[in-house]
């Protein structure tokens, strides 16, 4: 009786053992992304809102409304953490940009800047990037050629 307790107890150790490490297999390799994939120039084409968040419509519309060209700006990405905000040949804005633990992008105004945009990097490949705010709204951005 003694051996079967023992075999029983050793058998959920190993059991418990492996889906541990089967757990944080798969948090590493889904957290992974390849962050020297963000430098470069992106254009933004959509800005697609949540449907159950209604605030997200207004923000669409009115951004819309006070910038008809936002989706002709190219965002600039820089290795150092700069971004270009190229509106046109002559005007463009500066901001930075940081990752984070979680491998989120933290948009900022300036560099020692404490409140920043957290963006969720929901894809970022060789010719798109998708960003998510914590209110579900999606940029979709496509890689400038």
């Amino acid at each position: 009786m003694k051996k079967i307790f023992i075999g029983l107890l050793l058998a959920g150790a190993a059991g418990a053992g492996v889906y541990y490490f089967l757990q944080n297999k798969k948090t590493t390799t889904a957290n992974s992304i390849q962050k020297e994939l963000l430098a470069g120039q992106w254009k933004l084409d959509t800005l697609a809102a949540a449907p159950k968040d209604s605030s997200a419509g207004l923000m669409t519309a009115l951004i819309s409304a006070i910038d008809s060209n936002f989706r002709m700006y190219q965002y600039d990405f820089r290795q150092n953490g700069m971004m270009l905000l190229v509106k046109d040949s002559v005007t463009t804005d500066t901001s930075y940009y940081e990752w984070n633990k979680a491998n989120d992008l933290l948009w900022k105004v300036s560099p020692a800047d404490s409140a920043a945009e957290t963006l969720h990097v929901a894809k970022l490949t060789t010719d798109s990037l998708v960003l998510q705010t914590k209110d579900s709204a999606a940029f979709f951005f496509s890689k400038v050629k």
